[in-house]
């Protein structure tokens, strides 16, 4: 595996302001173009869009392959990764998740609903109780019962975590809506195998729009 920073090319800057920097799919698109020369045509990799200390736009990459900057768009810097891990191990990870829950479709089909947790609690609630939380008390809980419902699975245990930033994302022509948590703590590794897993594979969905890849450093 290969982790990678990308930054835009001063140069394209504009171009990427206009086109590129508030539709998700799109930039899924325009960084597969790092991998257009390589074998496998399924999805491959994991991204996380951020901004750099000047306010610029540096994406986080998480590939199978080693990109490849065919087009001038970009400015790569990529690194071999295969971190050296044990249970045991304490990490401060940060994720930006897509994190919702599962429910039978109404219609009686075999199909399953997909609900925001963050607006599905808020629905639980009677207006009295939405009234004495604060957004930010909402986007806790929801994000982190969510969170530590998957952790054994993947192998780690929630040691702390913030869960804030709460965003919706209309995709109009793809008529797709999707919502995204960020998630900032320290966990400490359960299972290794489980939880290198999810290091290369993400969390959640929606990784075509950015979510899913679990930042880690040493705690």
């Amino acid at each position: 595996m290969y982790f990678s920073r990308v930054r835009i090319s001063p140069n394209h800057l504009d171009e990427f302001a206009k086109q590129f920097q508030h539709n998700h799919y799109q930039l899924h698109q325009l960084l597969w173009k790092l991998f257009q020369d390589k074998p496998n045509k399924n999805r491959d990799f994991l991204f996380r869009q951020d901004t750099d200390k000047q306010g610029l736009p540096v994406f986080y990459v998480l590939s199978e392959y080693e990109p490849n900057p065919l087009i001038k768009t970009f400015l790569v810097e990529t690194k071999p990764f295969n971190p050296q891990l044990k249970a045991g191990d304490q990490l401060a990870f940060s994720l930006r998740a897509n994190p919702v829950r599962k429910s039978k479709s109404c219609d009686g089909s075999s199909q399953y609903a997909r609900h925001d947790v963050v607006m599905h609690l808020k629905k639980t609630l009677s207006e009295t109780e939405i009234e004495q939380y604060s957004q930010a008390e909402l986007e806790q809980c929801a994000g982190e019962r969510w969170l530590s419902q998957r952790a054994e699975k993947n192998g780690f245990q929630l040691l702390s975590v913030i869960a804030q930033g709460y965003q919706q994302h209309h995709f109009k022509k793809r008529k797709i809506k999707i919502s995204t948590l960020d998630f900032d703590g320290v966990l400490q590794v359960t299972d290794i195998d489980k939880f290198k897993k999810v290091l290369f594979e993400g969390i959640g969905s929606a990784k075509s729009f950015g979510c899913g890849l679990i930042l880690i450093k040493r705690a």
